[in-house]
C-alpha cells in the first residue's frame, strides 16, 4: 500500500511540477505522423522529427495541430523556491593571538648532571 501511495504521490509531482505532462500528448504525435505518412508517403520519421521540431515552424492549415505536439509548447508557469537554510558567509581573523605565559609547574628544580649529558648528540667517550 505504501508503494502504491509513493507512486502516486510521485506522480501527481511529476506531472504538476515539471513538464512530464507532454509525455501525455504522445498518442497526439502519433497521431499527426500518421496523417502526415498518409499525404506522403516518403516522409521519414526523422524528417517528421525536423520538420515540427528544428525547421522554423510556418503559419499553415495544421498549424495549430503542430502546437499541440509535445515539447512544442510549455506551460506560463513560474515557480520560485526559495532557499530554506541561508548560507553563512564565515569570516576569518587574521589578527595574532594574544600571547599568555603558560607556568608549567617544575617537580624537581634540581637536575642531575647525567641527565644534561644524555642528549642524543654527544662527543666519543673514550
Amino acid at each position: 500500500m505504501k508503494e502504491k501511495a509513493a507512486i502516486l504521490l510521485m506522480a501527481v509531482y511529476l506531472f504538476g511540477a515539471t513538464n512530464a505532462c507532454q509525455v501525455l500528448k504522445l498518442p497526439l504525435l502519433v497521431t499527426h505522423y500518421i496523417k502526415h505518412k498518409q499525404e506522403s508517403p516518403y516522409i521519414t520519421l526523422g524528417s517528421f522529427f525536423k520538420m515540427h521540431y528544428i525547421d522554423a515552424q510556418p503559419f499553415d492549415a495544421d498549424y495549430a495541430q503542430d502546437m499541440q505536439l509535445p515539447f512544442k509548447t510549455t506551460p506560463d508557469t513560474f515557480c520560485l523556491n526559495a532557499p530554506s537554510v541561508v548560507p553563512v558567509v564565515p569570516t576569518i581573523d587574521f589578527s595574532a593571538p594574544a600571547y599568555r605565559p603558560v607556568l608549567q609547574p617544575i617537580v624537581n628544580e634540581i637536575v642531575p648532571l647525567s641527565l644534561a649529558t644524555a642528549a642524543i648528540f654527544q662527543p666519543p667517550r673514550v
